[in-house]
C-alpha cells in the first residue's frame, strides 16, 4: 500500500491530521480508493463515448437490414437498465459492508459485454441481437454510476466533497476525450483489419471492444482488497462532537423550495436528453448529410469529439473563476441553457439544394437513402453548421450538467441528499432513454422536425430558467440564537 500511496503522491495535510478523524495511513488508503472510483467513472464513459461513433457503422456492417430505429434501442438500453436498477442498487449498497461486492459483478458484466461486442461478427446469424445482448450487459454495468457516486459521498468530508465531485466529472470528461482521441487510431485498421489465426478478427470495429475489455480487467484488479478499501469518513465526521444532533435541528428550520428544485431537475434532464439524442444521431447525420463512408465517419467524428472533449476540459478548469466573476446562476443560464438553444437552432438546414444519394463502386450506396422521402425536399446540414452546433453542445453540456447538480445540491442545503440525488439521476436516465428515440423522428420527418422541436423545447426551458433565475440561490437555515445553539450542542 505504501508503494501505491507514493505513486499517487498522497500526503495528509496538517489540518486533517489535527482533526484526529483518521491516521495518515488511513488517509492514504482512503484517497487511493477514491481514485480507484475515479478510474471506474473513466471506464464507464470511455465505453459510452466510443459507442457513440462506432455503433452505427458496425451495425450496418453486421446487418445491412438493421434500421436506425434499432440503433435507438441499442443506445437506450443502458439508460433503461440504469433507470430501473439505480434506486434498488443504491438502497442495497447502504446495507452491504463493502461496495466491492457490487462493483466487481458490474465490471464482469462490462468486460463480458465488450467481448461479445468484439466477437459479434463471428456469429453466423442474428448478429444485431448479439450486439443488443452486449448493450444489455454494458447497461447493467452502468448501474455502477450510482454506486461510485454514493461511495464518493461517504468517503469524503464536507470540505473535500466539492473537489472530489469536480474530479469525478473530470474523469467522465477524460473518458469521453480518450474515446475521441483513440477512435481515429481504431479507424486506421480499416474494415479488413487482421485476423488472429484460429481465433477472431481485429478491425476498426472489433478493436474497440477488446480495448474496453482490457480496461475493464485493469479496473477489476484495482478493486482487489489490497488496493481498494471501504471508508465512511462522512459518518465519522457527522457524529463527532454531537454534530449530527446539531445538524438535525438546523435542517428542521430550512424551507424546501419546490419550484427551483423542479427547475434544476428539468434542466438536467433536458441536457441529458439533447446530448443523448445528438450522440445517437452523430453517425446517421454524418453518413446521410455529408455522404461519408464508414471509415470517413469514424475518422472525422473522432476528431470532432476529441475537440469537443478538449473544450470540456478547458471549461472545467475555467468554471470556478467564471462562477466567481459572473455568478453561478448566470453562467448556468447563459453559458449552458442559452448555448444549448443555439446549438439546436443552428442544426436547422437552410438553402434550396436537396440531399442526394450516390453509388460508390467500393462502398455501395452513400448519402441520404431514398427510403427517407424528406431527403428529396429538405436541404442538407452543412459541415460548418454541424461543427459549430456540436461545439456549442459540448459547452452547454459541460457547464450545465456540473452546475445544475451543484445548484440542486445547494438548494437542498445540508439535509441528507441520497434520495434527492437518486431522483436527479433517474431524471437524467429517463431523458437518455427518450433521447435516442429522436432517431425515429429523424428517419420519418427529417432534420426540420428533429432539430426544430429540440430548439423550441430548449428555448422554452431557457426562458423559464431566465425568469426564475433569482430563485436559484442556495437554501439557508433560519437564524438560530447563540444560546439555543449551545443548548443543542450540550445535549
Amino acid at each position: 500500500m505504501g508503494i501505491f500511496a507514493k505513486t499517487f503522491g498522497i500526503h495528509q495535510p496538517d489540518s486533517d491530521r489535527l482533526r484526529g478523524l483518521e491516521t495518515e495511513t488511513e488517509y492514504r488508503q482512503r484517497w487511493i480508493s477514491i481514485r480507484v472510483m475515479y478510474f471506474t467513472a473513466y471506464l464507464v464513459y470511455v465505453g459510452f463515448g466510443i459507442a457513440a461513433t462506432c455503433l452505427w457503422p458496425y451495425l450496418k456492417t453486421l446487418d445491412p437490414e438493421a434500421g436506425k430505429v434499432f440503433l435507438a434501442y441499442l443506445f437506450a438500453m443502458p439508460s433503461v437498465l440504469q433507470l430501473v436498477g439505480s434506486p434498488v442498487l443504491g438502497w442495497w449498497s447502504n446495507k452491504l459492508s463493502s461496495v466491492r461486492y457490487l462493483i466487481i459483478p458490474f465490471l464482469v458484466c462490462f468486460i463480458a459485454g465488450q467481448i461479445i461486442y468484439a466477437l459479434a461478427e463471428e456469429f453466423t446469424s442474428h448478429q444485431k441481437y448479439v450486439i443488443l445482448t452486449s448493450r444489455v450487459l454494458v447497461g447493467v454495468s452502468m448501474i455502477s454510476c450510482s454506486i461510485y457516486r454514493s461511495y464518493i459521498s461517504a468517503a469524503t468530508t464536507v470540505a473535500e466533497r466539492t473537489r472530489t465531485t469536480s474530479y469525478l466529472s473530470l474523469a467522465h470528461v477524460a473518458g469521453l476525450l480518450s474515446a475521441s482521441v483513440l477512435q481515429p487510431f481504431f479507424s486506421a485498421l480499416g474494415e479488413e483489419g487482421f485476423r488472429i489465426p484460429g481465433l477472431f478478427r481485429v478491425n476498426m470495429h472489433t478493436s474497440v471492444g477488446w480495448f474496453c475489455a482490457l480496461l475493464g480487467v485493469v479496473n477489476l484488479v484495482l478493486m482487489l482488497p489490497f488496493i481498494f478499501k471501504d471508508f465512511n469518513i462522512a459518518l465519522k465526521e457527522a457524529t463527532s462532537d454531537n454534530a449530527a444532533v446539531f445538524m438535525k435541528n438546523r435542517i428542521k428550520s430550512m424551507e424546501l423550495r419546490g419550484l427551483p428544485i423542479t427547475l434544476m431537475c428539468v434542466a438536467f434532464a433536458l441536457l441529458m436528453f439533447v446530448y443523448a439524442a445528438f450522440q445517437t444521431l452523430l453517425s446517421p447525420v454524418a453518413l446521410d448529410q455529408f455522404g461519408w463512408t464508414n471509415e470517413e465517419s469514424l475518422f472525422y467524428l473522432g476528431i470532432l469529439m476529441t475537440a469537443g472533449a478538449l473544450i470540456s476540459c478547458v471549461l472545467f478548469l475555467l468554471l470556478d473563476p467564471l462562477c466567481k466573476r459572473f455568478g453561478e446562476t448566470n453562467v448556468l443560464v447563459y453559458g449552458a441553457m442559452f448555448a444549448l438553444f443555439l446549438s439546436q437552432l443552428l442544426m436547422i438546414p437552410v438553402g434550396t439544394q436537396t440531399i442526394s444519394e450516390s453509388v460508390d463502386s467500393v462502398n455501395g450506396t452513400i448519402g441520404c437513402p431514398v427510403s427517407q422521402e424528406w431527403c428529396q425536399s429538405i436541404p442538407p446540414v452543412s459541415i460548418a453548421q454541424f461543427t459549430v452546433s456540436y461545439t456549442l453542445l459540448c459547452v452547454s453540456f459541460s457547464i450545465g450538467t456540473t452546475l445544475s447538480q451543484a445548484v440542486f445540491s445547494k438548494l437542498l442545503g445540508p439535509r441528507p441528499q441520497g434520495t434527492w440525488m437518486a431522483l436527479l439521476t433517474c431524471a437524467g436516465s429517463a431523458a437518455r432513454i427518450v433521447g435516442p428515440a429522436s432517431v425515429t423522428v429523424y428517419v420519418i420527418l427529417g432534420t426540420y422536425w428533429t432539430f426544430g422541436a429540440s430548439a423550441v423545447l430548449s428555448g422554452l426551458i431557457f426562458l423559464w430558467m431566465w425568469v426564475y433565475r433569482n430563485s436559484l440561490s442556495p437554501t439557508q437555515p433560519a437564524p438560530v440564537e447563540a444560546a439555543e445553539e449551545l443548548k443543542v450542542l450540550n445535549v
